[in-house]
């Protein structure tokens, strides 16, 4: 039956609106900066919205240095402050105020916090002692209050230390059941600190969710307990109103669990009215329609007729996938999950060459940065390797994202599959950006290109894009590029930065030749 004209009309505007959302939607470069990158040189990134972006570094072993550039990447100051000899940079945070930098070295009980005051630029330095032996794991500030969650003799610690007056204490954490600290997190707008511990009993393991105010004291705490067959490996609290709490994370069929496997079925979402469990809802990755897409067309086909058949005979086919939860992200009436598919890689490496660093791996920009807990935790479903094996990063698979409404019902889902994207760090690749009229940007960074999809539900309106990221010089052609990250800015502004080898056969007197770089991008997108 041949359609009407009007709705051969209708379908002509929808394409034509999908076009214009795929020409609009191609990342344009702004503005890039660069610095060149002499002997041991390096650089964090440390981005703040229309506020700008920090650049912090170490010029040599007692001083730091700290950079501030607008928006338009125009350097606007530039200091140098004095730190101990040989502490390394291990972390930043940002409450939306000020910038916290954290200097300590390996196994030390001592750590300088530097202040960074963003807009007049000017900084304070504090020092404080912590415990002997404190492996940390997290460093979030709210104000002049510090929070550190770590381990000590593999017992998880919540450490608060109030800047102004020097006092530092351990907060209770006693709960019954073997436990660690999965999550901390900082609520800017109810300025709360909210910390996930995972509870372990046997092969079954629920999340406790504390909140924390500025001044250490408790403010809230929430338990939510798995189904019988189930274990919740991972949580995220957020908290929306005074009375409303949502946690979300990853879940598994509990007989699936071991002290070296935390293996994946699926996420959930819990809300919490008044401290009580309202629902607890569990999504399988057997029931998302787009989850394995990453797989090529003979192995999809194959799992689907795996599960079709398991759930014909009222089972599902059990998964062993490891996920890196983001923040919940509220829409109108409904909840954005995102979360990252990642598996460790080992290689072999003979006993001399067993050195790990800070943390159990090298790789970081500078500095020895946090402490991993994947790799010692079996919390988390890791292992610090053995026999000759050593660490050699983390591989992301692909990236799922789901809507769920107030009830917990999966409304839709869809994914982005990486491309071979490797990083000695765990932490979030994709960035997601909602947009007004109800589609989704998903984007990443890769070996100097930016990554895309414009997802609307579970349908794709722009699919897999490769844009490079361009230098500042024609006739530049990028040799290697090393480290990059993206972020998104400011309205419809991202910054990516990284370190690349460039090399220019064919530019003048000035710009022909090789150089090392750090580079600033702005891109529009």
């Amino acid at each position: 039956m041949n359609p009407s004209p009007g709705r051969l009309l209708y379908g002509l505007m929808c394409t034509a609106l999908v076009c214009l959302w795929a020409m609009v939607s191609v990342a344009q470069g702004v503005r890039r900066v660069e610095l060149p990158l002499a002997g041991n040189t390096a650089y964090q990134c440390v981005p703040l919205g229309k506020q700008g972006v920090l650049l912090v570094s170490k010029p040599d072993k007692s001083t730091f240095n700290v950079q501030k550039f607008d928006t338009e990447l125009n350097r606007i100051w530039s200091i140098d402050g004095p730190i101990e000899s040989n502490l390394d940079y291990i972390a930043s945070s940002y409450d939306g105020q000020a910038v916290f930098l954290l200097f300590s070295k390996y196994r030390s009980s001592l750590y300088q916090i530097v202040k960074v005051n963003v807009g007049p630029g000017f900084v304070e330095t504090f020092t404080i002692n912590t415990l002997d032996r404190f492996e940390i794991t997290d460093f979030k500030t709210l104000g002049y209050s510090v929070f550190m969650a770590g381990m000590v003799r593999n017992e998880p610690v919540l450490v608060f230390t109030q800047l102004t007056t020097s006092q530092t204490k351990v907060l209770p954490s006693a709960i019954k059941g073997s436990n660690a600290i999965q999550t901390v997190e900082v609520d800017t707008t109810h300025r709360l600190v909210n910390v996930c511990f995972a509870v372990k009993k046997g092969r079954q393991t629920r999340i406790v969710a504390r909140s924390y105010e500025e001044t250490g004291e408790l403010y809230t705490q929430v338990s939510v307990e798995p189904e019988d067959d189930f274990s919740l490996l991972s949580g995220r609290l957020q908290v929306l109103s005074d009375s409303v709490r949502i946690v979300i994370g990853t879940y598994g069929y509990r007989n699936m669990q071991s002290s070296s496997v935390a293996a994946s079925q699926g996420l959930y979402i819990s809300k919490i009215v008044n401290d009580t469990p309202v629902f607890t809802r569990y999504h399988s990755f057997t029931d998302f329609r787009n989850f394995f897409n990453f797989m090529n067309e003979r192995q999809q086909e194959k799992m689907e007729r795996r599960i079709r058949k398991k759930k014909e005979s009222g089972d599902d086919v059990k998964l062993n996938y490891r996920l890196l939860v983001h923040d919940i992200v509220p829409r109108n009436n409904d909840f954005l999950l995102v979360a990252e598919v990642f598996y460790p890689e080992y290689r072999y490496q003979s006993p001399g060459m067993m050195g790990m660093g800070y943390g159990g791996f090298m790789g970081y920009p500078f500095g020895m940065g946090l402490y991993n807990p994947y790799l010692w935790n079996p919390m988390y479903g890791g292992r610090g390797g053995y026999n000759q094996q050593v660490f050699d990063g983390f591989t992301y698979t692909h990236a799922v994202v789901a809507d769920i409404d107030q009830n917990g019902r999966l409304i839709w889902d869809n994914s982005l599959s990486f491309d071979r994207v490797k990083s000695m760090e765990l932490k979030e690749k994709i960035k997601v950006q909602t947009l007004q009229n109800g589609s989704s940007k998903l984007v990443y960074s890769h070996n100097g290109a930016i990554r895309s999809k414009l997802i609307q539900g579970d349908r794709v309106l722009d699919g897999d894009q490769a844009i490079p990221i361009e230098t500042s010089m024609e006739g530049d052609k990028v040799r290697r590029t090393s480290t990059d990250d993206i972020d998104y800015w400011y309205d419809n502004f991202y910054i990516t930065w990284g370190e690349q080898r460039i090399v220019n056969p064919a530019g003048d007197a000035q710009t022909r030749g090789r150089r090392n770089v750090f580079y600033l991008n702005k891109i529009a997108y």
